[in-house]
């Protein structure tokens, strides 16, 4: 397959599909980015992109998360 059929593929996929492969492509990306680095020491710049592009922040979306304004709390 030519990537120019991706592409048109692609480009005929509505929003919501068009940002989860944005998503898994942000994915691959940080998966197969050279690294000299032994697997348990990974840096926390590519850990955070991999949770991120594995959806793992969707939750701090959601209105019902919103639970606190500027108003709470205690001044510092």
């Amino acid at each position: 397959m030519q990537a120019t059929q991706v592409v048109e593929k692609i480009q005929s996929l509505p929003e919501p599909l068009l940002r989860e492969v944005e998503d898994f492509v942000d994915f691959l990306l940080a998966r197969y980015q050279p690294y000299a680095m032994p697997a348990d020491d990974y840096p926390a710049a590519l850990m955070t992109r991999l949770a991120e592009a594995g959806g793992a922040y969707e939750w701090l979306n959601d209105p019902a998360e919103d639970i606190y304004s500027d108003a709470d709390g205690e001044a510092v």
